[in-house]
């Protein structure tokens, strides 16, 4: 249950720090046992996510945590943005936090890092704020100076405080568990961190010609998800890198230069991708791979989901210049 599981890391967790790291039961629950349960508690969302716990690297963290990642945003603590259960140092409390991934950033900015996360957090709550009125807006104490927690605390957006004395029940801590995460998947369909997503116009740039900023959302939903590696690379090794519309072979007309090198096309229908939905695919049948010329063409038909049609296309155009 998510509610013994929470319980259990709060509990033992204080104490554990006093004890040798290694291969402590605590740790290993963390990692284990404890992800299996907020995994389980995510219910129908659970196939469009990735849980992962950790208590440290080698040593006691000052702040274990329990993370829910959307690996078309990312699949690491470091980087990115996800909901995570952050643990306080000094007082019996956990933290669900709508919160980012603080290393990449002070990778980047270095001594303004905090700044820089403070305002991401700031277009969170802008971005989604009909998701912010079911979860509190506060600032999050761990209860640490360390670096690591201070930057939490920077980049949490909002989320819910819960004391490990009096924690809800398990069907409350369930919901709002799910609740956050629906936030989650919004926030990526409405721009993710960008800060120009809302305010480009339709047609610009990539865009297709659209009168809606929901279908503007779609396509940027869609581009995402070709241009995740993780999707591309499967797609590749699934495929092939020959252009599975013209048979075009970058190895061919490049020799070593053109070695693994094509696109991965999305064919689900742009009116699938839905807000608050999880991206899942199937490489076999969601995913066609092409060269550069035809993936651009095929996004420019009325249907780019219909791959069979633009194939027919592409031999006749073949034929024409034969």
């Amino acid at each position: 249950m998510l509610r013994e599981a929470l319980a259990r890391v709060g509990r033992e967790g204080r104490a554990a720090r006093s004890q040798a790291f290694g291969s402590h039961p605590l740790a290993q629950f963390v990692r284990s046992g404890a992800a299996v349960e907020v995994q389980g508690a995510l219910g129908e969302l659970a196939p469009g996510f990735t849980v992962k716990g950790s208590a440290g690297a080698g040593n006691w963290a000052e702040v274990p945590w329990l993370s829910v990642f959307d690996p078309m945003v990312t699949e690491s603590a470091t980087s990115g943005y996800y909901v995570v259960y952050l643990f306080g140092v000094t007082r019996p409390e956990v933290h669900l936090s709508l919160n980012q991934g603080t290393t990449a950033v002070r990778l980047e900015f270095k001594a303004q890092a905090r700044e820089v996360l403070k305002d991401r957090a700031r277009l969170i709550r802008a971005r989604l704020k009909d998701h912010v009125t079911g979860f509190d807006v506060y600032d999050l104490e761990l209860g640490s100076t360390a670096t690591l927690p201070k930057d939490y605390e920077a980049g949490h957006a909002f989320g819910r405080q819960y004391s490990l004395d009096a924690l809800p029940a398990e069907e409350m801590l369930r919901f709002e568990l799910q609740a956050i995460c629906r936030a989650y998947l919004a926030l990526t369909y409405r721009g993710g961190l960008d800060p120009s997503a809302e305010g480009a116009a339709a047609g610009e740039g990539d865009d297709p010609p659209t009168e809606t900023l929901v279908e503007v959302r779609r396509y940027r939903m869609h581009q995402r998800i070709e241009r995740n590696p993780k999707a591309s690379k499967a797609a590749k090794q699934y495929h092939g890198t020959v252009c599975q519309a013209c048979r075009f072979d970058f190895v061919s007309a490049y020799g070593e230069l053109g070695e693994g090198y094509i696109e991965a096309h999305h064919l689900k229908s742009l009116s699938l991708l839905e807000e608050g939905v999880p991206v899942t695919y199937d490489v076999k049948d969601d995913f066609v791979v092409l060269c550069a010329n035809c993936h651009r063409m095929i996004h420019r038909t009325e249907d780019p989901s219909d791959f069979a049609k633009f194939r027919t296309l592409a031999a006749v155009q073949r034929e024409g210049q034969g």
